[in-house]
């Protein structure tokens, strides 16, 4: 088995093209193929985006796990042997697992993007390890938003020693469990007439090492929403990225990896011209003990859905 090359951006000529042909590649593989199948469907043999527009509207009949809640809400559903055993066993090939190699050798960023409670401490131990094995980078970036914890991710913070309530505080405690002691950080701030409208960015500046900041961006929509993932990239990129910041390395839960490479292609390369790559933490990184975040094949099918929808979000960008 082959693993489906996922999108990502050179910011060379060409990009448009390749990204293109990767994300076709991906809707038509037999890999998806086969996943859809243990569902019942069949993927048509259609133009490219019409076959992205019925695979995302099958996925949003079958594959709604959260109903508009938080993540760590999903639990086991009624879902067969054989359709748990074809989502795991397709899911490397699918890009929502072993994914954790850079394509480059230097980055002039490493973006990890925030998450639930697990995240702040699992990627800052994931680009840990790849500093170690040698990757070069001139800063390293946790960006996020200030959504609360659940209730449920309350208990795994005290579990984990994470003294923290929401998004922000836990990004922050796994940078100091990780690569402190930190110190007195810059900061800069505005805050707005709503939480979602507010953001806060702090940086520690380190002699011969890579400059770290954390960053809760605002929601583009404060009244009704936080902060989204399309809302943290484009804030970074177009209000807080300095000018010798052209290439990305992103870091993310393995099962985000295709979804946040769409997105991520969309906002900081085609709009911002930065080269972008996505990768997802190590097993290694992931591992908390009896605190690891179990993937179910409910979680790697809500995660489906999503990538589904991001591509046929960035395909039609690239052929407007």
């Amino acid at each position: 088995m082959t693993a489906l090359e996922l999108p990502s951006w050179r910011a060379t000529a060409g990009d448009r093209e390749r990204v293109l042909d990767l994300i076709d590649n991906w809707a038509a593989s037999s890999a998806l193929a086969a996943v859809m199948g243990a569902f019942g469907g069949s993927v048509p043999e259609s133009g490219a985006v019409d076959r992205l527009a019925w695979l995302d509207s099958f996925a949003a009949a079958e594959w709604d796990f959260r109903h508009g809640r938080e993540r760590d809400s999903i639990r086991r559903s009624a879902l067969s042997p054989a359709q748990s055993d074809a989502v795991i066993g397709q899911s490397p090939e699918l890009g929502l697992a072993n994914r954790e190699r850079p394509g480059r050798a230097q980055y002039d960023t490493v973006i990890m993007t925030g998450g639930m409670v697990r995240a702040g401490i699992v990627k800052p131990r994931f680009v840990a390890e790849l500093l170690e094995q040698g990757l070069g980078c001139g800063h390293i970036l946790f960006l996020g938003g200030f959504r609360p914890f659940s209730s449920e991710e309350s208990v795994v913070a005290r579990a984990l020693e994470i003294d923290a309530d929401d998004e922000f505080g836990g990004m922050l405690a796994g940078l100091e469990q990780v690569f402190g002691p930190l110190g007195v950080p810059e900061l800069d701030e505005h805050r707005g007439e709503t939480p979602h409208a507010s953001w806060r960015h702090l940086t520690w500046n380190r002699p011969r090492l890579p400059r770290l900041s954390v960053l809760a961006a605002p929601s583009s929509d404060p009244l009704q929403r936080r902060a989204n993932s399309a809302d943290t990239y484009r804030f970074w990129a177009e209000q807080r990225r300095t000018p010798a910041e052209h290439s990305v390395l992103q870091v993310t839960s393995p099962i985000y990896v295709p979804y946040q490479a769409a997105v991520a292609v969309g906002i900081l390369g085609l709009d911002n011209g930065l080269a972008v790559d996505t990768v997802g933490a190590s097993a290694s990184a992931s591992d908390l003990g009896p605190h690891s975040q179990p993937f179910l094949a409910e979680h790697h099918l809500q995660e489906l859905r999503a990538a589904i929808g991001a591509m046929l979000a960035l395909r039609r960008r690239l052929d407007g």
